[in-house]
């Protein structure tokens, strides 16, 4: 038994060794993207882009056909724009797919549910940020850390509800900046999240 453990444990050691290398600080994309510009100053609402939200587990990359959908007509509107517009157009002609790289992200043992969190009011701000005050996104720029002692500091916190949904600021669209001039209501009750292990470990 004792010989059958140090070999699991050589065995590991030399799978991470000979593991190839990843700059845990290169989070420089295919395309620079701005959400600063498309959120922010143009009001694209996250869902046209990230069209699975609040239907799916996942909020999904937006497709090929979404972005150049735009950028067959829009063309940029400074230089450094009309070069990487250019480079999603030379990804579409050739037909290779975007290797974006995920920045907010969560272990493949951790099941997150965006739908889930959408239904019940959660904003994409919430756990992401004031995404669209940013042009470019890396750790540094996330607001939480997505660990399990932060969503589980979340969904032990009794939140304010009417009809069944969480109060928030009312937005333009979700993720996007805050009406103002909306007074706050009187909450009716409040949500608790799950604390059950199967929740996000299933």
């Amino acid at each position: 038994m004792k010989i059958r453990r140090i070999a699991i444990v050589l065995t590991i050691g030399i799978i991470l060794s000979t593991a190839p290398a990843v700059d845990a600080e290169d989070f420089s994309q295919p395309i620079e993207f701005s959400h600063k510009n498309h959120a922010g100053k143009n009001e694209i609402p996250c869902e046209f882009c990230h069209t699975y939200a609040r239907r799916s587990n996942s909020s999904g990359a937006p497709s090929m056909e979404s972005c150049i959908g735009c950028h067959r007509v829009v063309k940029g509107t400074d230089e450094s724009q009309v070069e990487q517009i250019a480079k999603l157009i030379e990804f579409w002609n050739n037909k290779e797919i975007i290797a974006w790289k995920k920045i907010h992200d969560v272990p493949d043992f951790v099941h997150f549910s965006h739908k889930s969190h959408i239904r019940v009011g959660i904003d994409c701000t919430d756990c992401h940020g004031d995404i669209d005050q940013l042009d470019l996104l890396s750790i540094n720029t996330m607001i939480n850390d997505l660990s399990m002692g932060w969503c589980l500091e979340c969904h032990k916190t009794a939140q304010p509800t009417i009809n069944g949904k969480i109060i928030s600021p009312v937005r333009n669209f979700r993720g996007g900046s805050i009406i103002q001039e909306v007074k706050s209501q009187a909450a009716e009750g409040t949500l608790t999240g799950s604390t059950d292990c199967y929740a996000c470990h299933k």
